[in-house]
Formats: structure tokens, sequence, C-alpha cells
């Protein structure tokens, strides 16, 4: 497809749709594995109130931030699925685009 002044190549941007939602999907598997090593360190604070005061707030500090990067990752989930949808839009534009063109055609004789 090509117009005033750029190309667009929707195959291409299908790809890279693909491409980060691929990376999303690697990202997401690395965070549950890293988040599955920490669990299995335990509690090696302690129980005494020293160490009960660090593992509250160690544990809401690390819920919080495997929350925020999980979500961050479900954003590039969804981000490499609006870059695949965007494809298709342009290639429906060009067909409807060319349907149109080839309507007037015919309706000029």
């Amino acid at each position: 497809m090509s117009g005033g002044g750029f190309e667009v190549h929707p195959p291409l941007i299908r790809a890279a749709g693909r491409g980060v939602t691929d990376v999303a999907k690697r990202f997401t598997g690395e965070l549950e594995a890293f988040e599955a090593r920490m669990q299995g360190y335990g509690e090696p604070w302690g129980a005494d109130d020293i160490g009960s005061l660090i593992g509250i707030a160690y544990t809401e500090v690390a819920n919080y931030i495997f929350d925020c990067v999980g979500m961050a990752a479900d954003e590039f989930t969804a981000a490499g699925a609006d870059i695949a949808g965007m494809a298709d839009s342009y290639e429906r534009v060009d067909e409807d685009g060319a349907g149109a063109m080839r309507s007037l055609a015919g309706g000029l004789g």
C-alpha cells in the first residue's frame, strides 16, 4: 500500500505485533519463574519481632512489584494484539478503497 509520502506493509506490521506478543509471553514466563524462585526461599527473616516486621514489609513490596510488572506484561501482550489489528485495518481500508475504485471504474464504462 502506498500513498502521499509513506508506505505501509501490513505483513511487516503484523509480524511486529506477533513479535511484541511473543516477547511479552516470554517475559511473563520469566517473571513467573522468578516469583517461584523467590517463594522457594521461604521466610529467611525469622519469626522474632524484627524478622516479622521485615517479612510483612517484604511480602507487601514484593507482591506490589510482581503485580505491577505482571500488569506491564499484560499491556505488552495487548499492544502486540493491537499492532496486529492495525495491520488488519490497513489491509481492510486498502481493499475497500480498491473495491470502490473498481466500482467507479465499472460505472464509467
